[in-house]
């Protein structure tokens, strides 16, 4: 199974559809441009080696990363987030998505604006 093509992400209620503009080597590159910014999805794959006495970690990056050009009057600006799942190569793919649904379901708009004032 794939991912859809074009991706739908919706920031500030408002969608935007992101084709795919690359795949290749386990990840997939989405872009959405208009005259005033840009969005880019990236989802990579990857195996990492593993270290004495462990097994082999499967890693999934998904990384979103929002471009507003410049103007006369203001610079450009960059915005991006990103969510890394690590799960070791003998687990269940159902339990490792439980723990990153988990983090998820925390991700509240309210926990969020918590974070971006440093709260901890």
């Amino acid at each position: 199974m794939t991912l859809s093509n074009p991706a739908s992400v919706t920031i500030n209620t408002v969608a935007k559809s992101l084709p795919k503009i690359n795949q290749d080597n386990y990840g997939s590159e989405y872009l959405y441009r208009d005259t005033t910014s840009e969005l880019r999805l990236k989802i990579r794959h990857s195996k990492e080696s593993p270290k004495a006495g462990s097994t082999q970690v499967n890693r999934h990056n998904v990384e979103l990363t929002q471009t507003i050009f410049a103007t006369s009057t203001s610079p450009i600006i960059t915005r991006q987030a990103y969510l890394v799942i690590r799960g070791e190569y003998n687990d269940a793919d159902l339990s490792v998505s439980y723990v990153t649904q988990g983090l998820v379901d925390f991700l509240t708009d309210a926990t969020i604006a918590d974070i971006l004032t440093w709260q901890s």
